[in-house]
């Protein structure tokens, strides 16, 4: 399966969210709050967001009606989680904008994977 250089991008930003809140778990990230970690973190998925899943917005449009209504909900559970995190700084909030967050790129890096592979079949 070959990743697109875009989701390799994406991979990085995710990955160094899921970092930061395994070290904020482990509480070695010093006096942070919830709150900051969901700044940083909502912050790391607009922009793995951006590199992977905007420019190919218009297929994503076109394309399977589930997907996006699924994608959609995921992201409007990460923003809402996000933003309850830094209002409330509760870790429950937090823990699940951090899983919406993982779940967003995972589902968004094995389509665009499958896409890629259908379209070299294909030619």
């Amino acid at each position: 399966m070959s990743i697109p250089w875009r989701d390799r991008i994406a991979t990085l930003l995710v990955a160094t969210a899921t970092l930061i809140y395994g070290l904020w778990l482990a509480g070695s990230l010093g006096g942070l709050t919830a709150g900051s970690v969901a700044m940083l973190i909502l912050a790391l998925g607009f922009i793995a967001s951006a590199s992977a899943v905007v420019p190919g917005f218009a297929a994503l449009l076109s394309g399977s009606r589930a997907y996006l209504a699924l994608a959609s909900l995921g992201g409007v559970v990460a923003l809402v989680c996000g933003v309850l995190t830094v209002a409330q700084a509760t870790e429950q909030t937090l823990a699940i904008l951090v899983i919406a967050t993982i779940a967003l790129w995972a589902a968004a890096t094995f389509r665009h994977s499958m896409v890629r592979r259908s379209s070299a079949v294909a030619t």
